[in-house]
């Protein structure tokens, strides 16, 4: 298990993780099911990608198969491939905080709902974006903590986000504006609301579960 990680303070703050599979309904499901987890959302079917999602009280994780993967058609990855990050501000300013930053980045996709943002694509994996919603979300997020909390973390005991590493070096221009880790593993620690400590390493492709 990877030591005790100090806080960092960051530009932006992680909203869920992506992670791509051949049948999304599916593998959230187990996962749900597994866990003792409320879903965050239902199957969402697109021309661009199906989606569900799990929620895991201060972050979601997506269970998602494209057909274009922000913007680009036929390239995918299987599975945890990518973080997505709040965006509080308008787009505008968004931008021009990585413009400032000096970090690369583009236009994914734009719908009514959300626009998405891919940062430094060539140089860092799991993929780093922004997302923009494009409708208030506070109704959406205070059910989403409800349900959580009448779940009472499931069947580990999940308590708060802590942190994510991945087995991957970070640029510097990155690690100074993002609160990601770099590690042996793809780790995804909470803390746990009983103290007991638990790993679970079998559930989701190349990403390791720690609530401790």
């Amino acid at each position: 298990m990877e030591k005790e990680k100090e806080e960092k303070q960051s530009m932006f703050e992680i909203d869920h993780l992506m992670i791509e599979v051949d049948n999304p309904a599916d593998v959230a499901n187990q996962v749900a099911e597994r866990l003792g987890l409320p879903l965050a959302w239902p199957l969402v079917e697109k021309d661009e990608y199906i989606s569900v999602g799990v929620n895991f009280g201060d972050i979601n994780l997506e269970f998602i198969n494209f057909k274009v993967r922000f913007g680009i058609q036929g390239t995918a990855f299987e599975g945890f491939s990518g973080i997505a990050f709040k965006v509080d501000d308008s787009l505008e300013q968004s931008i021009e905080k990585l413009n400032i930053s000096e970090l690369k980045h583009r236009i994914g996709e734009t719908t009514p709902a959300y626009t998405t943002i891919p940062i430094e694509e060539d140089l860092i994996f799991p993929t780093f974006f922004l997302v923009k919603y494009h409708f208030e979300t506070s109704g959406w997020t205070n059910r989403l903590k409800k349900e959580f909390s009448d779940y009472r973390g499931g069947k580990f005991h999940i308590g708060p986000f802590k942190s994510l590493s991945i087995n991957y070096d970070i640029p510097d221009h990155l690690a100074n504006q993002f609160p990601i880790y770099s590690g042996n593993k793809n780790q995804l620690i909470f803390e746990s609301r009983t103290g007991k400590s638990t790993v679970i390493s079998d559930l989701i492709d190349h990403l390791e579960i720690v609530i401790s």
